[in-house]
């Protein structure tokens, strides 16, 4: 009578079942975790997206222009320079962090898409306090990394239609006549489009 037991090529065969087995379980939880981890960057970056948006559209509400310039002080011109990659306008959103600082709610803000270390990135730069070169100087602020599109385009009542630029400068606009007929009303409030996606 022989005994009952496993020959060396069924002992064989279910180490290989086993290790074939495991490795396929090793790989499953392997993309799983690369799965999780893509959704998570996905969704940060798309929470930074939508935050950067609602910083864009709550600083354009206050963007404004002025028609009070005074000729001996230049600093107090306003202006609104939006292009299709570009934003810079004077507005009354300033805050003061300091108790007692000398500044007031105007400033200066621009939004622009420069290329850092991580890919693309959508910067925030503000000015408070406005002088005769607002392209210059302030606070930088990286709001998202990673941007692959980033347009904007401006409502014009007028012509019912959106332009890829909208340029108001009051100080000109005083000089040469026309500042009357310029509206401080901004309408591009609504006209950020922003597409956030990382580059691969």
């Amino acid at each position: 009578m022989k005994k009952g037991g496993f020959t060396l090529i069924e002992v064989l065969v279910a180490v290989g079942l086993l290790a074939f087995i495991s490795l396929l379980m090793v790989q499953a939880i392997r993309l799983s975790f690369q799965a999780r981890e893509e959704i998570a960057r996905v969704e940060d970056l798309n929470h930074a997206a939508q935050v950067a948006l609602r910083r864009m559209t709550s600083d354009i509400s206050m963007a404004y222009v002025s028609n009070h310039v005074n000729q001996q002080e230049p600093t107090t011109a306003t202006l609104f320079d939006g292009r299709e990659d570009t934003l810079l306008f004077s507005y009354l959103g300033h805050e003061r962090r300091r108790r007692g600082a000398r500044e007031s709610d105007q400033g200066i803000v621009e939004y622009r898409l420069e290329r850092g270390a991580e890919g693309r990135q959508l910067i925030r730069r503000e000015k408070f306090i406005p002088d005769t070169e607002p392209e210059r100087g302030g606070i930088r602020e990286v709001l998202v990394t990673g941007i692959k599109d980033f347009r904007l385009a401006y409502w014009d009542e007028k012509s019912e239609d959106w332009k890829n630029e909208w340029e108001v400068i009051m100080e000109d606009a005083l000089r040469s006549g026309t500042g009357g007929s310029l509206s401080p009303v901004v309408a591009p409030a609504g006209s950020a489009m922003m597409k956030a996606a990382q580059e691969k």
